[in-house]
């Protein structure tokens, strides 16, 4: 073999690799829902050498639906319904009529949840290689419609609002928003290359480049979430944010929270327990109580010293003859200074304490927010050198 004919080989990996970068490149700079599902399946069809490609997502009752398809009739997919267990790939290898050997299924998922699935029918047996190119690309759709939902439909949903107020939130919160989806898609995207590297889908790494990713990957995360919580607060400040109005037992949220949090406070040799607890039913959201007290006793955790202790309570009280649920998070930390007290829930507030301390001072602002949605109040208790109590407290239910 010559020299010129080494240079015009191209190895059949190396190329798709190729192609797969420029797909994720272009997913990238997609913010539309459906040209971020459309570009998924024509390329990922094309990736693979597939005859056929579904992209299916669930829905709020978490059933999977086709989004997208490439090489299918629309006949034969347009009631194409599953619920998101092992019943769904028979039946989509039966949509795709294509044998075992022929057919690849992988999952979308976020957040550690299965949010969808992509399958292809392909033209010849599949290997390793060809379910490894398809679970990366996988990745990136995940991301890619991640980001549609919340920076698409979300900030569509937002400007509706935001007309609809007449300028009740603030350019400010507008950019906001904008901007926290404007970052979130390259970070996204700098997820999935992280992904690719450490698969070695590139070529093999050593140990220490394996943990520089990995350090990378963690610090886009964080990003990640410092952004989320930019979202969050967008969305409380347009009046945007769904909250249920359940009877939620306040016991077993707070149990479910303490269990979450064992972990950072054992970290730091902190003593976390559940107190006293009484049985009281409250009228809230489950899920968005939990994310309150999540984030309560995370900075108990976070501000509290090694060795100090956090308790979270919950009981039963009289207000001017209303009963309320209360749910309380002590800790044994500096205690926040009377001056600050009122601030301490404005959006973007951070004490002179707390300078060193990853964030950027919304997360209780969006707790008192999401606490006030469901008819609730947060408020704080303190004394500098004894410690803090934040109480979350709800309408009671009295059941008969």
């Amino acid at each position: 073999m010559n020299e010129g004919s080494t240079f015009a080989t191209v190895d059949p990996g190396f190329a798709q690799l190729r192609r797969l970068t420029e797909i994720s490149r272009a997913l990238t700079y997609t913010t539309s829902m459906d040209q971020v599902t459309r570009l998924t399946v024509e390329r990922g069809a094309e990736l693979l050498d597939a005859s056929a490609a579904v992209l299916m997502l669930a829905d709020a009752e978490g059933l999977l639906h086709v989004r997208a398809a490439h090489g299918i009739d629309e006949e034969l997919i347009a009631r194409f319904r599953a619920p998101v267990t092992d019943e769904v790939i028979g039946r989509l290898q039966g949509l795709l009529a294509v044998p075992d050997d022929y057919f690849i299924a992988v999952p979308l998922v976020v957040g550690g949840v299965v949010t969808g699935l992509l399958a292809v029918a392909l033209r010849q047996g599949c290997t390793d290689d060809d379910e490894s190119l398809l679970s990366a690309l996988a990745d990136q759709a995940a991301v890619a419609v991640e980001n549609a939902r919340l920076g698409g439909e979300v900030r569509i949903e937002l400007e509706d609002r935001l007309r609809a107020s007449e300028g009740a939130t603030s350019a400010k919160d507008r950019a906001l928003a904008t901007l926290a989806h404007d970052i979130r898609t390259p970070l996204g995207a700098i997820d999935g290359y992280c992904a690719i590297l450490e698969e070695e889908m590139q070529g093999p790494i050593t140990d220490r480049q394996r943990e520089t990713i990995g350090r990378v990957r963690m610090s886009g995360r964080h990003l990640l979430s410092l952004l989320d919580n930019v979202m969050d607060m967008a969305r409380l400040s347009a009046g945007v944010v769904r909250i249920t109005a359940e009877p939620v037992r306040l016991a077993e949220v707070a149990r479910e929270a303490v269990h979450m949090l064992i972990p950072a406070s054992d970290a730091k040799l902190q003593t976390l327990h559940l107190g006293k607890q009484a049985d009281v039913i409250a009228s809230g959201d489950a899920a968005r109580i939990r994310q309150v007290l999540v984030n309560l006793i995370g900075n108990a955790v976070k501000f509290t010293p090694q060795d100090g202790a956090i308790s979270v309570t919950t009981s039963e009280r009289l207000v001017d003859g209303a009963a309320w649920g209360e749910i309380r998070v002590t800790d044994s930390g500096p205690g926040i200074p009377e001056a600050e007290q009122a601030a301490i829930f404005e959006p973007f507030y951070r004490s002179a304490g707390t300078a060193g301390v990853p964030g950027v001072g919304l997360g209780l602002a969006i707790s008192h927010g999401l606490v006030q949605q469901m008819g609730g109040a947060l408020e704080l208790e303190s004394r500098v050198g004894v410690g803090s109590s934040f109480i979350i407290r709800l309408p009671a239910i009295r059941t008969p």
